[in-house]
């Protein structure tokens, strides 16, 4: 979960200014974060393909323990955990921008 506080305090810092540095910071958060998907989808499609099914399947498949314990479905459940939790990152990003 992401905390976003700011005080603003009499300084010679215009809030006009401020608001856009903290603006741009949060977009450059949001690029880094839509590039983090992009490459951990790629990681995702890969493994779709080489076991012929879609991620959601196979993460309940392995969550009710009907795979084996694979290298490759260790980093498939770890991608598709990581970006459930990208995903979500930058939703509230995205929220706290509007």
């Amino acid at each position: 979960m992401i905390l976003i506080a700011v005080e603003m305090k009499n300084t010679e810092i215009p809030k006009d200014l401020m608001k856009g540095v903290v603006f741009r910071t949060l977009m450059s958060k949001l690029e880094e974060i839509n590039q983090k998907l992009n490459d951990i989808n790629k990681n995702m499609k890969y493994f779709e393909k080489k076991y012929g099914m879609k991620t959601e399947e196979f993460y309940k498949k392995f969550l009710n323990g009907m795979l084996e314990d694979d290298m490759d479905f260790f980093e498939w459940k770890a991608s598709r955990e990581i970006c459930d939790e990208l995903e979500e990152e930058k939703r509230m990003l995205l929220e706290a921008i509007r």
